[in-house]
């Protein structure tokens, strides 16, 4: 070793004093270490001058850190073996902390720092005399070589709670692992490596007890994520917490600064979804959010924070089933419609638009807003290049309906029924609202007139006021007529099964959310089961009614129609018959095969099947009704189609099936659809003139033919 000066001079002057000592008082090499002190070692390494001879460096030693050093207990020649003698050689052994810290130095030749430092890697961290305790050392530590990251974590919220003394705050070792077993975050094993890292976030924030004692907002955030698509996918760089929240600069997402603060979201998500982001940038939300706009929606408004679900999950709020609710939340709040001057009524009249009542039943590919719209970069309809640009309406329509031609895209697309704004299906839906009221009103009346006309006429014969004991026994010899033929049999079973269905089926698409329809909706999947069993009834209701059309060219056929002719004396009947139930006239009315009430519902249902069959084959071919048809042609036909299936259901069942079950004359049934007979009483009760016509036919049949003159026993025509 060499010096300077003075110093030179003293230190020299004492090593060979020391030199002098040890050659008069020769003693074995332990009896020597245990002489040589700490003292003995300052003697030397106290000097602020002294330095290596080799290279210049630096051998002081600071008695004051030695004090404070964790190793503060131990002699200088426990770590240096090489100087228990005195003078020792100038370049001793290398210090090896394995000697007492084995497991520490088979845990970093493991770890991350096994190459820092090389052979010193313990005083890189752990410094050389000045031994700091890992207890309390704090990111301090960390600092030397990683002063940008802890200057980060400084930043952040764990950061400023631990500065604020806050014990609970995540330190370096609570995410990266013990300190000598650190691994690279590129290691799979590693506690904050892509695999595990949520695993690790989630040791404070799925602990229920710590979440509610710190007031963290959403307690369930590892639950969540783990349950979303990004948690679920098995790729490698799926989305995991610090892609969203950062690794080390965690702030709060009410920080403008925060990478989950709401306006920098959309640029968080695009570092994994450029496209998406970028589409979205220029969409109608994305530029209002960077005009400042917060209560524009951004990428978690629509798919969600940490349970993200995928467009094709059917929990999903982008999905085919969810979408539409989604956007509802802000096109139909009331204070942002206001406030933006969004139009009113759009998710009311999709909902009740055919996609909308496909989308409730539970139909996964029929449209729904995205479709239409767009997913991010959506556009006002003024915009040129907006999906929904009238220039652009046929082919976006066209995705769906292949040849929609130019005129299906004239006029709006958003139809409400109940506005003037479209004054053709305001005043059909009207008119159809009023003619169901008076109908069905005037059939309530009339059968309820009529159940309590009978209800008394069955109490007067009951009482024995109608008639003698001899009447009584009629039923012994009760005689039958036949009503309907097999054919007619067979042509109103055709006819009531397939009527049913329709109604059932087609109520089940207007509200299949109710208890009686649910369980039909809840059998779609990826086909209309719904629809099927609609359109197979309608093609079963068709084929009855071409059916009757060659029915009614037959004998018996044209007898039908001849019966059912609308006649002056049916309105005579009607009003003589309203007295009667009114109590107004002694004496029904005398009807022959038909009277005013089957006329009635006869023509009614010839009316009602050649509009429901034209507006259903509108409704069932729309690609080609859109190539030849403007679209209010086809809200026309749907609202027609509608309304008129509520007019012919309460008809049926206010009308039809009160004569032949809930009548007292024919309760519980009346089984002449089935059996085709009635009874010699019933006939002559309802149809007096056709009763006194067959009988008379009867009698004319039974009577002997006259016989020609000049003939006996022969064939008056000489057959």
């Amino acid at each position: 070793m060499t010096g300077h000066g003075n110093a030179a001079s003293a230190i020299a002057a004492r090593v060979a004093f020391l030199a002098l000592w040890a050659l008069a008082a020769p003693a074995p090499p332990g009896a020597m270490a245990a002489a040589v002190s700490d003292d003995d070692c300052l003697t030397c390494h106290a000097s602020p001058e002294l330095t290596r001879a080799a290279d210049g460096s630096s051998v002081v030693v600071r008695a004051a850190d030695l004090r404070a050093s964790a190793h503060s207990g131990l002699a200088c020649a426990r770590c240096h073996p090489g100087a228990s003698s005195i003078p020792h050689a100038e370049k001793l052994p290398a210090v090896r902390c394995a000697a007492c810290h084995a497991g520490a130095d088979i845990a970093v030749a493991h770890s991350a720092h096994r190459q820092v430092g090389g052979r010193n890697a313990c005083t890189t961290c752990h410094g050389t005399h000045g031994i700091r305790p890992a207890r309390g050392a704090g990111e301090g530590m960390c600092r030397p070589c990683h002063a940008k990251i802890v200057a980060d974590y400084d930043a952040s919220v764990h950061g400023t709670a631990l500065a604020r003394g806050d014990d609970e705050a995540s330190k370096c070792q609570d995410c990266h692992g013990p300190a000598h077993g650190v691994l690279s975050h590129r290691d799979p094993a590693s506690a904050v490596s892509r695999a595990r890292l949520a695993q690790t976030c989630a040791r404070c924030h799925a602990d229920r007890e710590l979440m509610t004692r710190r007031k963290i907002t959403i307690p369930e955030a590892y639950a969540l994520y783990r349950e979303s698509v990004h948690g679920r996918s098995g790729k490698a760089g799926a989305a995991t917490c610090s892609d969203c929240h950062e690794s080390h600069r965690l702030r709060r997402a009410t920080d403008s600064r925060s990478s989950i603060y709401r306006t920098n979201i959309p640029a968080t998500c695009g570092r994994c979804h450029g496209r998406a982001a970028k589409e979205y940038g220029t969409g109608v939300h994305g530029t209002a959010v960077a005009r400042g706009v917060t209560a524009s929606p951004v990428c978690t408004d629509c798919h969600g924070e940490h349970l993200i679900r995928g467009p094709r999950d059917a929990r999903s709020p982008v999905g085919a089933a969810g979408i539409t609710q989604t956007c509802t939340h802000c096109h139909e709040a009331t204070g942002i419609r206001e406030t933006f001057g969004l139009p009113a009524g759009r998710a009311e009249s999709y909902r009740d638009s055919y996609h909308g009542l496909a989308a409730r039943g539970g139909s996964p590919v029929v449209a729904n807003c995205a479709s239409c719209h767009g997913y991010h970069q959506i556009l006002p309809s003024a915009d040129p290049r907006s999906e929904i640009h009238p220039s652009h309406l046929a082919a976006t329509c066209g995705k769906c309906h292949p040849g929609a031609g130019a005129k299906f895209a004239r006029g709006p697309v958003h139809v409400a029924l109940a506005t003037r704004n479209q004054p053709v299906l305001y005043f059909v839906r009207w008119t159809y609202l009023w003619l169901i009221a008076l109908v069905i009103g005037g059939m309530l009346l009339h059968n309820g007139l009529d159940f309590v006309g009978k209800l008394r006429h069955s109490l007067r014969r009951h009482l024995g006021a109608m008639g003698t004991a001899a009447n009584h026994g009629a039923e012994a010899t009760m005689r039958w007529f036949e009503r309907m033929t097999l054919s007619e049999r067979i042509q109103h079973g055709l006819l009531a099964t397939s009527f049913f269905a329709l109604v059932y089926t087609g109520f089940a698409l207007k509200y299949p959310e109710s208890w009686i329809f649910s369980w039909l909706a809840r059998l779609e999947h990826g086909y209309a089961w719904r629809s099927l069993l609609h359109r197979i009834a309608a093609v079963v209701q068709v084929g009855a009614a071409v059916y009757h059309i060659y029915y009614l060219t037959t004998r018996r056929g044209r007898g039908f129609v001849a019966d059912m002719v609308p006649r002056l004396q049916d309105a005579r009947d009607a009003s003589d018959n309203l007295l009667y139930l009114a109590g107004r006239r002694p004496t029904p009315p005398r009807f022959g095969r038909f009277g005013y009430i089957e006329k009635a519902e006869y023509w009614a249902l010839v009316w009602g099947t050649v509009v429901m069959t034209g507006t259903g084959l509108a409704l069932w071919f729309e690609n080609q009704s859109l190539r030849w048809l403007d679209k209010w042609v086809l809200d026309l036909a749907t609202v027609i189609h509608y309304y008129e299936a509520w007019l012919a259901f309460l008809a049926i069942m206010i009308w039809h099936i009160y004569y032949v079950i809930a009548n007292p004359e024919a309760y519980p049934m009346n089984w002449t659809w089935l059996t085709g007979r009635i009874s010699e009483e019933h006939l002559r009760l309802e149809h007096p003139l056709e009763w006194e016509r067959l009988t008379a036919a009867e009698r004319q049949a039974e009577s002997p033919a006259p016989e020609a003159e000049g003939t006996s026993g022969q064939d008056p025509a000489g057959s």
